[in-house]
């Protein structure tokens, strides 16, 4: 997970929707040179999200020399959010994108499409565009895939919220305005986990809406990364 980090950059370590890789955020770097370096997040293994976060949350702290973000889609900011109060009142930013509030969850359909296999699991994630064409047409293909993303999902089904203190730092949730897993409803509960009112960014597009608009991510990096205390750096 981690590597070598360009004197005086924060990290941002980059956590994936489920099925997905961290790594395909890391293609983000060129906009965000001299600001800020990414670091794509492999969970160690697919087993319980508690564990999941306990290791992440540990490696992090390992290798961290200073102020950090964390930025993380769908399930990927679910993973970030647990990390980061695991993290505690360190110098950094949460940036959740495609993530209903941490209360929420896991909502009725994560729950139904956890449940489900096979072509029926393909057809649930490609309904909202988390599954390439290839993929939907090529069985073969989904032998490969379905399994992590079976994991994924499940691993969200199993979540159970736990209230706890609000995060000492800010949140910003970017999120598609047609995005048919997140309303602008689901996102009021994220006021209770930081000291100050989470930013809401909006971008045209739907849960993946960041493949043709990556900048309405990289901007909210940007500016967040700017405002971390550079003395600390």
């Amino acid at each position: 997970m981690a590597r070598a980090v360009p004197s005086g950059w924060p990290r941002t370590y980059c956590f994936a929707h489920a099925g997905g890789r961290a790594q395909a955020f890391v293609g983000w770097q060129e906009a965000l040179a001299g600001v800020t370096a990414l670091v794509a997040v492999v969970p160690p293994e697919r087993i319980g999200i508690e564990t999941v976060c306990d290791q992440i949350a540990e490696r992090i702290a390992a290798h961290r020399t200073g102020p950090f973000l964390l930025f993380g889609h769908s399930l990927g900011a679910l993973i970030a959010f647990e990390v980061a109060r695991r993290l505690g009142d360190r110098p950094a930013h949460l940036i959740a994108s495609g993530c209903v509030a941490p209360a929420l969850h896991p909502t009725p359909r994560m729950v139904e499409v956890a449940g489900l296999d096979g072509q029926s699991l393909t057809e649930a994630v490609a309904l909202y565009g988390g599954m390439r064409p290839e993929i939907v047409a090529d069985p073969e293909l989904q032998e490969f895939i379905l399994p992590d993303v079976r994991a994924d999902f499940r691993m969200v089904a199993e979540y159970r919220y736990r209230p706890a203190a609000a995060l000492p730092f800010g949140i910003s949730l970017v999120n598609g305005v047609d995005d048919p897993m997140v309303r602008r409803d689901d996102l009021a509960d994220w006021s209770r986990e930081c000291v100050v009112e989470p930013e809401m960014h909006w971008s045209e597009g739907g849960h993946f809406y960041f493949e043709q608009h990556p900048e309405a991510v990289t901007d909210v990096i940007r500016r967040a990364a700017e405002a971390l205390p550079v003395e600390l750096i």
